[in-house]
């Protein structure tokens, strides 16, 4: 499909397993195009209905989840012809690139909110699927962006609801170990006051999921 003279993308500025992202303007907005790349290695059809789904799910989920008050960025097109998601390119740098030059009390701060958004999304039966630093932008403003809800599942579930969290954990202790305790500790605060006892149960269930070794690594999943 041509591209409206309105609508352009300019440049790559990510190639991952299942998606490129590009950067580019739309109708004179700054935005990021996020296209489902084909897998060759699956029946043609078969390839096209996955991606779809996958793209109105994540499409759909961006737009309930910023009616609960969390920063994602807005949807401004879903073009599921050719499996893409046309979105506000957020201003500001991955937490992974910027958690080792923040002082405590600001990496504090911003854990306990990132800790009471996820809580808001699994009380609403969201499950994000690949929480890390690499999925959340701080803004010039210090505001927090939660983004790339590419294998976002809606469950609730304790287990599923821990699974997610646990992969939070083991992103802070292999990428960020020296800022693991404070940051952890201030993530569950924020989780705790936003969930109350339900949290706490899903928080304890963590250690379960550790112990049985499930968990499978968002480049693992098909």
């Amino acid at each position: 499909m041509k591209l409206s003279s309105d609508v352009k993308k300019e440049k790559i500025i990510r190639k991952g397993a299942e998606a490129t992202l590009y950067y580019g303007h739309w109708f004179e907005k700054e935005v990021i195009f996020k296209h489902r790349i084909p897998k060759k290695y699956r029946i043609e059809e078969l390839d096209k209905r996955i991606r779809t789904e996958r793209t109105l799910n994540e499409a759909r989920a961006l737009i309930k989840v910023k009616n609960y008050g969390i920063n994602v960025p807005q949807v401004f097109e879903i073009d599921s012809t050719n499996s893409t998601i046309v979105m506000k390119n957020i201003q500001g740098n991955k937490l992974k690139d910027v958690l080792s030059d923040l002082d405590d009390n600001l990496k504090t701060q911003l854990f306990v909110n990132i800790g009471k958004m996820i809580a808001i999304l699994h009380r609403n039966g969201h499950i994000h699927g690949d929480i890390t630093t690499s999925n959340i932008i701080i803004t010039p403003e210090n505001k927090i962006f939660l983004i790339d809800f590419g294998l976002h599942e809606y469950s609730d579930t304790i287990e599923d609801k821990s699974v997610d969290l646990h992969l939070l954990k083991r992103v802070l202790i292999s990428s960020h170990g020296k800022d693991f305790e404070l940051c952890y500790k201030a993530f569950l605060e924020g989780y705790r006051l936003e969930y109350k006892k339900m949290g706490e149960e899903i928080i304890k269930n963590i250690d379960a999921v550790e112990s049985r070794g499930r968990y499978i690594k968002p480049e693992d999943r098909i």
